[in-house]
């Protein structure tokens, strides 16, 4: 696996997975203004979240989100 962001180096292999597959869809998501808030230098904090079986994904907006494994978020 390639080297892991600094802010994601807790997480296990499928765990950063998950925040790789779920962020690239997120990301692609959204419109080009938009994406410039949610790029990956903007991830403040992420959290294994083992209750809902997912990554709580902050960001320097003040927003997050649970990344899931099924590539979703909400």
């Amino acid at each position: 696996m390639s080297k892991k962001i600094p802010i994601a180096e807790h997480l296990d292999d499928r765990q950063y997975s998950v925040l790789q597959m779920t962020y690239a869809n997120h990301n692609s998501s959204m419109g080009l203004k938009e994406r410039v808030n949610y790029d990956l230098s903007h991830i403040v904090k992420v959290e294994v979240n083992e209750e809902e079986n997912c990554l709580n994904v902050h960001y320097d907006t003040g927003e997050w989100w649970h990344y899931c494994p099924n590539g979703t978020w909400y």
